[in-house]
């Protein structure tokens, strides 16, 4: 995975002395629309605090692509649409003045990378998930993957702060927040997974949920029958 790029990179840089002049700073409330995918600005914008959720919208639900943090570096004229999930604060520039800043600072192009490398890497995540996998295998590797990335070990398993609720957890796999709950509370009940609070869990059978992921857990249970005499 591409590494992740911090904005204060650029900033503690002799060559991002004076970065942001052009750039027009703008705070954004909880639920604020920064690209509706119709009719927004041709620029780009830099996350400086909060997290914003790149998203479409389907037929009857939401996808959520990937989500922006600070140091992300992002474009208006994506197509898809990106909203503030908390108060968040961004810094504006049209491509004009963008384009100068490459310019003259080139190792912005590193946080061009970066988010394009990830934003990638997800939506490709997104589609394999929703043709070849079911809704808890969905949920396996995604809890897998946040384990890798921002897991803590504790006793008794990995400390998940993922900061995201059942309904954030449904949109980003594709799927209904319901169906999301009933499938989280089976690997609960299967002892993959316990919940802490609203938004953190303890990892508590990593093997086993990567097992799920892969199916390898399905293909044992036919081993199974197949060995089994009638």
């Amino acid at each position: 995975m591409p590494p992740r790029f911090g904005i204060a990179d650029v900033l503690t840089s002799r060559a991002g002395d004076g970065f942001f002049k052009g750039f027009h700073a703008r705070r954004h409330g909880k639920g604020a629309m920064i690209c509706t995918g119709e009719g927004d600005e041709n620029g780009v914008f830099v996350v400086m605090d909060g997290r914003l959720r790149a998203y479409m919208i389907g037929e009857d639900r939401e996808i959520t692509l990937f989500y922006l943090i600070p140091g992300d570096i992002f474009c208006t004229h994506s197509g898809c649409l990106v909203e503030a999930v908390e108060p968040s604060e961004t810094r504006f520039a049209d491509l004009a003045t963008f384009k100068r800043k490459l310019e003259d600072c080139p190792s912005i192009s590193f946080g061009l990378v970066s988010i394009l490398g990830r934003a990638i890497m997800s939506c490709m995540r997104t589609i394999e998930d929703l043709m070849f996998h079911d809704i808890k295998q969905r949920l396996a590797v995604f809890f897998l993957d946040h384990a890798e990335t921002q897991g803590k070990p504790v006793e008794g398993g990995t400390h998940l702060a993922l900061g995201l609720t059942t309904e954030e957890i449904a949109n980003m796999i594709g799927s209904a927040r319901q169906t999301t709950s009933t499938a989280l509370n089976s690997l609960m009940k299967e002892g993959y997974l316990k919940r802490l609070n609203r938004t953190e869990f303890l990892l508590r059978d990593a093997e086993g949920l990567q097992n799920l992921a892969t199916g390898e857990d399905v293909r044992k249970a036919l081993r199974q029958l197949k060995t089994e005499p009638p």
